[in-house]
């Protein structure tokens, strides 16, 4: 518990080369969560897939992949039969004609998703580790004068930073102990589940006790939160270019889907 407690050590991170994109990251990300139409979703969702190869940001795992490509399917097939509208001409399914409208809706979230999830892998490369935690609440503490916790939630991104890895370990050796336990691979739907949720409740179980221990920890230690120092301002004509184009991909987002 003391290692994952100790302040990560680590050279001249990659990401803070590109630190520079990082407020046009955030209007990606703002702008894909709440573009209205295709034209704003592509433009965010294009300059998130940019920015994430330019900053090196690292490929997610195969699983990763697979359950994006699942929950898109989805919610395309969603759209595509419960949107009203004019018929596509596909095969009725429960009596559901496919729409035209839900085809584009189920693009639009396919960009919006897209969007936001290259979005938080290239801010994840510019802000490793706990200096995503330092970041985001330099950015929201004016809040703290109108009584937001901004420095507790900082606190506790830091720590959920540095116990990720320990809660993911322990996750995949539960679910190997309960794979060599049952003796064969899942037959079924059913089988699958219960073996899901095998995995699953013992996980939260062991995640929760280490909470309760590193909470005691904090407590016996007189544990404070440490002063938010101010970060030095970036008045150079990147940030401030990068910061002009984060606002004006949010903004277009936002007002074009208000005016639709």
């Amino acid at each position: 518990m003391s290692a994952a407690l100790a302040p990560a050590v680590s050279g001249p991170a990659r990401g803070a080369t590109h630190e520079t994109v990082a407020p046009l990251l955030l209007g990606a990300l703002a702008g894909a969560l709440v573009a209205g139409r295709l034209e704003t979703a592509a433009s965010c969702a294009g300059v998130a897939l940019v920015l994430a190869v330019v900053c090196g940001a690292r490929a997610p795992s195969r699983g990763w992949w697979g359950t994006f490509a699942i929950g898109a399917l989805l919610a395309w097939g969603l759209n595509l039969y419960l949107t009203p509208g004019t018929p596509l001409g596909l095969p009725q399914v429960f009596g559901r004609a496919a729409t035209v409208e839900g085809a584009r809706l189920g693009l639009l979230l396919l960009l919006r998703m897209t969007g936001a999830f290259a979005a938080l892998l290239a801010l994840a490369a510019v802000w490793p580790g706990e200096r995503a935690a330092d970041a985001l609440a330099g950015v929201l503490r004016p809040l703290a004068r109108l009584g937001v916790p901004v420095a507790e939630t900082r606190m506790m991104l830091g720590l959920a930073v540095r116990f990720a890895p320990l809660v993911r370990d322990e996750t995949a050796r539960i679910a190997r102990v309960q794979r060599l336990r049952s003796g064969r691979e899942p037959r079924g739907p059913f089988e699958w589940m219960t073996r899901v949720r095998a995995v699953v409740v013992p996980a939260l179980t062991a995640s929760l006790e280490r909470a309760d221990r590193v909470a005691l920890a904090l407590e016996a230690r007189h544990y404070r939160v440490r002063p938010l120092v101010p970060a030095r301002r970036d008045r150079s004509a990147g940030r401030i270019v990068s910061a002009a184009g984060g606002v004006l991909l949010f903004l277009a987002a936002a007002l074009w889907r208000a005016g639709r």
